[in-house]
Formats: C-alpha cells, structure tokens, sequence
C-alpha cells in the first residue's frame, strides 16, 4: 500500500485561475495522446475549447479543482452533474495526476476525499483504451468502502467504461 501524501490540499479553481486550468489541460491530453491518437493542431496545442473547460469554473453545479501537494501543484479534477437513464449523478469527469506525483497515493487520497465525502450518487466514465486508468479505478474501487459499485452501460457511450458508485452511508 503507498502511503498517503503528507500534505495534500484540494482547492477549488477561482475565477482568474482559468489559464492556468488550459495550460494544465494541455499536458493531460499530451498525456492521453498515446492511447487517444489525438494529434496537434498546427498551433501546437491539442483541441480543447478553453471556453467550455472554463465553465467548470463558472457554472452552476461544476466543480474544477486543484490538487496540491505540499504547496505545489499535483494536478486537477472536474466534476459535473449528469444523468445515468433517470437517475441523476455528479460525474468526476477529468482527473490529472502530474507524473512527479503518481504512484504516491495522491489519486486514491483524491478519490477518498471527493467521492466518499459526498451522499451523492458519482459516475465515473474511463475511456476503455486508456488501460493505465481503468486499471487505477478497479484498484480504488476495490480498496476504498464504497456502498456500492456498479457497472452502467449507456450504447450511446461505447467508448466509456461507466461505473455508478454510491459512498458507503
């Protein structure tokens, strides 16, 4: 089992802060490209709308935060509310863990104090190509008490590996 970071903080993204949360967003897709095979756009950034990744900022019901390890920046998560069929959830939609700061219990903190936090119902959506995620979220859901764990199947998504957990009560 690793250890859990020293001194983590999760801190929401403030408006100003969305640069910033670009930049970042950058380095994620760089990160994803080697499954993804999403190329560069001839500007040399990948194709994000820096608009519709600000709104996590902005609107009612997302949430972008910070991840910070002992005063620096580990990272990112993006929540958002959604639906799986009728039932309404708050889906952890983009999770970006630095490579300095991976295999070092940060993700699995993260995950812990999120989505066991909550009384929600979360959705989680990991793109089956992308093997070392999907492989992190079995391990979580398999460590962390959750009430339950299950697998959801939308056709619309076949792309997305969907799991509906409820925080243990």
């Amino acid at each position: 089992m690793h250890a859990t970071p020293g001194n983590m903080t999760l801190r929401a993204i403030v408006p100003g802060e969305e640069a910033a949360l670009a930049r970042l967003f950058q380095l994620y897709c760089y990160d994803n490209a080697s499954w993804s095979g999403e190329a560069l756009l001839a500007d040399g950034r990948y194709d994000v709308c820096d608009a519709g990744l600000a709104s996590y900022v902005h609107a009612a019901g997302h949430t972008a935060s910070w991840i910070e390890v002992d005063g620096e920046l580990a990272g990112f998560f993006l929540t958002e509310p959604g639906m799986a069929g009728e039932l309404p959830v708050q889906e952890f939609s983009d999770f970006f863990i630095l490579k300095k700061y991976r295999r070092r219990g940060v993700a699995l903190e993260v995950v812990r104090r999120v989505l066991l936090d909550s009384a929600q119902t979360w959705l989680v959506a990991t793109f089956r190509d992308d093997a070392a995620a999907c492989a992190f979220w079995q391990q979580a859901f398999a460590r962390l008490p959750f009430a339950s764990v299950e697998a959801y199947d939308d056709p619309a998504l076949p792309q997305f590996q969907l799991t509906l957990l409820k925080p243990a009560a």
